[in-house]
């Protein structure tokens, strides 16, 4: 005996395999990765190196002589260029971590940012406040400099992170913290 199978039941049975297949756009292989973060390249997943701030300091000090104006608070990172440039605008990037630190604060898909740093000649810098005078002084990173990106959580302690639109070629961060002191640089090739 032959049974028929409703015409619904067949449309819903594609529409469930399409989503399962495309609609999470998650890797399958980042389960299997160390722990770090890494980028997606056509060879698979490469990691990213960790960076610190060499320094920083005040720039434009000559400003706390003039009342009402304010100095630009910097940090400095070595180097012109990170190690790791990548060619795609629109990289895809993992991050997979301990466990443990899957309920630190601070440390959250939401808490994950890619930062533009500044290339000079021999160093890259990040600005970390803005304004011109008392009145519209800020402290925090810049949104000029933050990327929108979709972070999705694959499990406790790992994401993928992809910016919304290309990246313009440059220096970047990808980081947790707020301050943009520390991180994994890597740039996007001209």
């Amino acid at each position: 005996m032959k049974k028929i199978v409703p015409m619904e039941l067949v449309v819903l049975l594609i529409a469930v395999i399409a989503y399962s297949a495309h609609g999470t756009d998650v890797p399958h292989d980042v389960q299997s990765l160390a722990d770090g973060f890494y980028y997606q390249s056509s060879q698979g997943w490469k990691k990213l190196e960790p960076i610190s701030m060499a320094g920083g300091g005040l720039k434009h000090v000559g400003k706390m002589f003039v009342p009402g104006l304010t100095p630009q608070m910097v940090w400095t990172f070595h180097g012109a260029e990170a190690p790791v440039q990548i060619e795609d605008k629109r990289p895809t990037f993992c991050i997979k971590e301990l466990p443990s630190l899957a309920d630190v604060a601070g440390r959250s898909g939401r808490d994950l940012i890619i930062v533009r740093l500044d290339k000079k000649k021999d160093h890259r810098e990040l600005q970390t406040t803005s304004g011109g005078n008392m009145f519209t002084f800020k402290a925090g990173i810049g949104k000029d400099r933050l990327p929108d990106i979709t972070t999705k959580t694959v499990s406790d302690g790992v994401f993928v992170v992809t910016p919304n639109e290309d990246l313009k070629p440059g220096e970047y961060m990808l980081t947790f913290a707020a301050l943009g002191n520390s991180g994994y640089d890597f740039g996007i090739k001209q």
